[in-house]
This record gives C-alpha cells, structure tokens and sequence, in this order.
C-alpha cells in the first residue's frame, strides 16, 4: 500500500494541485512558443517509466554510464576558503544562465502588501493564515505568497520549518490508511509550522506562467529569465523576512522543507539564500540534486519537456536539442555546493520501494562530490566516498545524506532533520 501511495503522489500531485488553465495558449503552445523564438531546434523525448517504452528509463546500474562532470573547482585557488567566493559567484551565474534562470531586475521592485488573520486549525493551537499579495510599480496586482501557520503552544522566539505545501481540492484523500502527520511532529518539537503554498505564487504549469509572479515581472520570457522554482525561492525568502519580523518566531531559525518538484524547489532556495537555517531536500531527483549525466531513472530530457520546463530557464532546452547533457556546463553538485558552508539535509526513499526514478545513487553522488565546499571551512565531512547504507546516512554533518526505507515519500526523514537542524543551526 505505501508503494500505491507514492504512485499516486508521484503521479495525482501535478493534475490536482492545479487551478483550472484561464482561455489561452497551453502548456504544449508556451513550450512551442519558446522553443522556435529562442532557436532550440527540435527536441530529444523524455524517458518513459513504462519499460515497454520505446524511451524507457534505465534502471540498470550497469548502464548509467560513467559521464565525467565538471569540476567543482576551476584552478587550485578556488579550492581555497579565501578563492572560493568568486568561485561560487562565477557557479551561481552558470546555473542561472543554464538552469533555474535569473530573477528579473524587475522583480526588484514588486511590492507585498501582507494580510494575517486568524483561522481555524489544530485542535489546541493558535493557526493564522497570511497572505501577501504581490504589486507591481504601476499598480497592477499580481498573485498571493500563501502561508498557513501553526504555531506551538506557548510561542515564543521559536524555530519555523516552512514545508512546501501542495494545494489540494476540497475533500481529496489519499488512498490507503494516512501517513504519520508531520506537522504533529514539527509542533511537538516545539517548532512552528508554515504550510507555505507555492503554487499560488507561480501555478505548476506553464499555460499559467504568466498570470503569476514572473508574468508579473516580465512576459514573456527572455532566454535565461527564471522558471518556477526559483520564482517560489523568491516567495519563500520574502515569506522568511516577514516570520522572521514576528515576535514568536526566531528569525535565525527558520528552515525550509519540500519534498519531489518541491525538493527541487528547496534546493534551490536553499542555495541562493543562506538566511535559511537549515533544508530538507527529500526526493528532488532530476533538476535537484541528481547528477543529471547519470543515465538512470528521470532525465534532462524530461526537464526540457512540456510538462516540466515551466520549473526552469527557457535555456534548459538547449541541452536537450542542440546540445546534449554532457554539455551542460554544471551539473547538481555544483547547485548543492552553492549552500555552502551553511548546514543542508539531502534524503531520498529507497529505489525498491519506488524511489528509482529521482536515482538516489545519482543524489548521493553529487552530494559526494559537493562535500569539498564544506571541508574548505574547515567542517567535517564523511570519511568515505561509499553510498551510506538505508536507514544509517551520514546526518552527522552539516551536509548530510539520510535514505529511508520507504518509497517516494518525505516524512520517514523529518525526525532525523530536526535533529540536523538542532545540532547545525539551533542555539
């Protein structure tokens, strides 16, 4: 049964947590659009889960292939503390460029104006719902950063994990018996809980691209303009700055976790903003921290594809026509050593349990090979380059790798990040 309910998330989440498409151009249209007005030139299908796919997904370890990817480092003085710096500087600009795109100078001047108010919750607990509604110069109003809050009881300069939240149909329900509650366990660690609600900021498919925060910014795009991950990064970093504004919440504690699409998305906020305490990145697979020259399970194709490269630059398509993936100039552990030194939880399932497809062996390899940007602050790093064993991880480091014994889900992993978090971010 809990392989039924991966299946379903993996598969139900796309489709229910979308609002319906206003009259306009579609995804496969926006995709089209882009693609002839950047010169793309044709594209290389995606990988198919159905192995009886003609572009099936390899799911045989002895034909992922062995494509070298960059270095980390570009010379000797980058593997320094002191030449790191414009050497990160130098790899943020080749992932804006090549991968989740840069913010618009536009964007710069939108405008929040927030509304709070109490609502109904958790039996027991104070639950607000906070709205910012996004304003352009001009007075055009743009779409809502979202957030539910629970906050624990006695609330009083506590820690907040915003948890990247799906947006649900009124009476949707998991098949199966329900998974332990997480937000059970954020409150009795006596932290808050911010349902922060990224798909009402940017809708998680482009035939609404415009209508949200990059539209608002800028439409249509340039060639290396953002995508929606990096546009719900930027609702979560200003959804931050306003907790860490309130009195119950301690504004140095303010962590961040998302799971699949939105593990991608965390990663990503992660990365470019270390006000963050702390990060779950669960089950972020392909475009998050899978070393995409691993031909195993979800490939770049398939982030350059109708379906999913709304998340990024228009420029991901270029690696998926023109040029191939062993061209892309980074790859994920570039964008994971972009977080350090600051502390950074990486979790997967387990691939026979239906987590094959974000190929955890491809996350703990870019974790691996992202480890040198921690050790150059003197912090410590696993002493083996081996894939720890299920359910044993190296969490005892400020970048940590954990994999649970259950399928494309994230809560077997909240218990050992707030530990991580506690020991690598609290005070």
């Amino acid at each position: 049964m809990k392989v039924l309910v991966a299946l379903v998330l993996a598969v139900a989440m796309p489709a229910v947590a979308q609002q319906a498409p206003p009259k306009g151009p579609t995804s496969e249209q926006v995709h089209e659009m882009e693609r002839q007005r950047f010169g793309f030139g044709p594209m290389r299908p995606g990988r198919d889960s159905d192995q009886k796919s003609p572009h099936a997904a390899n799911f045989d370890e002895s034909k992922a292939g062995n494509l070298k990817p960059p270095p980390l480092f570009a010379s000797p003085a980058d593997a320094t503390r002191q030449g790191w710096p414009s050497r990160r500087n130098e790899l943020a600009r080749l992932i804006e460029d090549d991968w989740i795109g840069h913010v618009p100078p536009a964007a710069n001047h939108l405008k929040i104006a927030w509304r709070k108010a109490t609502v109904d919750g958790r039996r027991g607990y104070h639950t607000e719902h906070w709205t910012g509604r996004v304003v352009a110069p001009d007075g055009r109003s743009g779409p809502v950063i979202d957030a539910v809050i629970t906050f624990p009881k006695q609330a009083r300069k506590v820690p907040a994990l915003i948890d990247y939240t799906y947006v649900w149909p009124p009476g949707f329900k998991l098949p199966g018996p329900p998974p332990p509650d997480t937000t059970k366990m954020v409150l009795d660690r006596g932290w808050a809980q911010v349902a922060y609600r990224p798909q009402l900021l940017q809708a998680d498919n482009a035939a609404q691209m415009e209508q949200g925060v990059i539209g608002l910014a800028r439409w249509p795009r340039e060639q290396h303009d953002w995508g929606a991950l990096r546009a719900w990064a930027w609702g979560a970093s200003k959804l931050r700055e306003e907790l860490a504004r309130d009195r119950r919440i301690d504004g140095g504690q303010i962590s961040l976790a998302g799971h699949s699409r939105f593990g991608k998305g965390v990663l990503v906020a992660a990365a470019f903003d270390h006000k963050f305490a702390d990060a779950l990145v669960s089950s972020s697979g392909a475009g998050g921290a899978k070393l995409m020259r691993r031909h195993f399970g979800e490939a770049w194709s398939n982030m350059a594809g109708t379906g999913a490269f709304h998340w990024y630059t228009p420029e991901v398509m270029e690696y998926a026509g023109h040029k191939h993936v062993r061209d892309l100039p980074v790859d994920a552990h570039m964008l994971i050593a972009l977080r350090a030194p600051r502390p950074l939880f990486i979790s997967s399932g387990s691939a026979d349990k239906g987590d094959a497809w974000v190929d955890p062996k491809g996350m703990w390899i870019a974790t691996s090979l992202a480890e040198p940007a921690w050790k150059l602050y003197g912090l410590s790093v696993p002493p083996s380059s081996e894939m720890p064993k299920v359910l044993v991880g190296y969490r005892d480091y400020p970048l940590a790798f954990y994999q649970h014994d259950q399928g494309h889900v994230p809560w077997p992993s909240y218990q050992s990040f707030m530990d991580h978090e506690a020991r690598f971010a609290g005070k």
